[in-house]
């Protein structure tokens, strides 16, 4: 913008700096020349309309005074051919007729905006009025419904399981949002799934969101209560760690067990003022014992195998899915002897959480060939490590210690086969009822 004269000056002058609040001098910021009107503002500014008007003539500075002095907004000024352009309301526009003779400037309009000269363009055209009436009547009837149920949280309990719960309850995409009781559908979500330790239900939009989470920690488990009973071995090995809470421990760290032999008996003495046993009094054992063990680990698969290759030829489509009736449309029969259909759709949506009984999306046909193969040697290698790696890393899941790893894998040419043992420290111990009236030693006996 080249600054000359001194109207040119004075109009820089408001748009950088401003004029002070008294002064009558119209504002920077309310000229909003950057162009950042807030949404709202600019829907208010749609509803009323608008227009763009060109001013020309030497008495700018003026006419902008004489436009702050009456409250007329302007916004979006700029130079355009010796002139100055500039938006403001239609209210505004028509209060500009005495300012522009005064200020001795020439007003123009160049574009008209907003709702008010949209429905006069098309005053004309019947069927428009009535097609958005019929438009905003069907977007409320279908607000009302539950179009997009989103599951969160849950690891060990798939999708498809907490879905088959919620149709036997009779929740599913399409019904009514006024049937669904939140409260009362997170309580059935927590008594069905015992592993599920808080749920949280609620509607947003016609989505319906699930959001659980489940009990990894095997320390918030609930406890039981137990009768009188004893802990004995389910595992040969050598006791390295025991911590009793309940009962009478038989054995000490360093013992070797065998399977079924006791570990904690559910007994504790009473003594009398003498020191001696007067009687037992009978508990449900509880200890953490840890054996080390050994475990034998095997493993062959054939050295032959058949795997799926896409040959590439594929054949495409669109498909459309309306209150859960599909409709593909590919112009295509299938002809392949083998092929997978993949689809891959959008739910259609208004805002973020008002989804509609609509999806949209493409398919595909490929066509594959399943071919008989031959394991190479390293190849054959590699998947038996990585299916004990695998085995490895769920009994660490479980808790189990690894000590020693003494697998070993052969090859042939018909089959691969691991096997080794594997040395490891678990946690011990198998519940079993206790025989009243048995004591310490006479249980040990029995065991042996």
């Amino acid at each position: 913008m080249q600054i000359g004269s001194a109207g040119e000056k004075f109009i820089y002058f408001l748009l950088h700096r401003g004029g002070n609040e008294g002064d009558g001098a119209y504002r920077a910021d309310k000229l909003s020349v950057s162009g950042g009107v807030c949404l709202v503002q600019q829907l208010l500014q749609y509803t009323k309309g608008y227009v763009r008007i060109r001013v020309t003539g030497s008495s700018y500075e003026r006419f902008l005074n004489m436009c702050a002095k009456h409250q007329i907004e302007l916004w979006d000024l700029l130079e355009a051919h010796n002139a100055y352009e500039m938006n403001l309301s239609i209210r505004g526009f028509k209060t500009l007729r005495p300012l522009v003779k005064k200020s001795g400037t020439k007003v123009r309009i160049i574009e008209r905006y907003g709702l008010p000269f949209f429905l006069h363009r098309h005053r004309g055209r019947k069927a428009l009025p009535c097609g958005v009436l019929f438009g905003v009547l069907l977007m409320m009837f279908l607000s009302g419904f539950i179009w997009d149920i989103h599951i969160e949280g849950n690891q060990a309990r798939t999708d498809d399981v907490i879905f088959d719960f919620l149709t036997e309850q009779r929740i599913t995409h399409g019904m009514w949002k006024s049937r669904i009781d939140c409260k009362a559908l997170a309580a059935e979500i927590r008594k069905a799934f015992d592993d599920i330790i808080w749920v949280s239900v609620k509607i947003q939009g016609t989505r319906l969101l699930i959001d659980v989470k489940e009990n990894t920690d095997l320390a918030l488990e609930e406890e039981v209560d137990y009768g009188p009973s004893d802990l004995i071995s389910d595992v040969d090995g050598v006791v390295q760690e025991i911590i009793t809470r309940s009962g009478t421990p038989v054995v000490k760290a360093g013992d070797t067990v065998k399977k079924g032999q006791p570990l904690v008996l559910g007994q504790v003495e009473i003594l009398d003022d003498a020191g001696e046993v007067a009687d037992y009094q009978y508990v449900a054992a509880d200890a953490d014992i840890y054996v080390k063990t050994t475990y034998s680990y095997n493993e062959t698969f054939s050295m032959k195998y058949i795997k799926k290759e896409y040959t590439g030829r594929m054949k495409k489509g669109v498909f459309l899915t309306v209150f859960g009736k599909n409709f593909a449309f590919t112009g295509w029969p299938v002809s392949y002897e083998a092929s997978d259909v993949v689809k891959e759709g959008h739910q259609l949506r208004v805002t973020e959480n008002f989804y509609l009984p609509v999806t949209v999306g493409k398919i595909e046909c490929r066509e594959y060939e399943l071919i008989e193969k031959t394991y190479s040697k390293e190849e054959a290698v590699r998947k038996a490590k990585e299916s004990l790696a695998k085995f490895l890393w769920k009994m660490q899941e479980k808790g189990v210690q690894i000590l020693q790893n003494n697998v070993k894998i052969e090859t042939g040419v018909k089959s691969c086969t691991a096997r080794g043992e594997i040395e490891i420290t678990r946690r011990a111990g198998k519940r079993v009822e206790r025989t009243l009236g048995v004591d310490a030693e006479e249980r040990i006996q029995a065991n042996e």
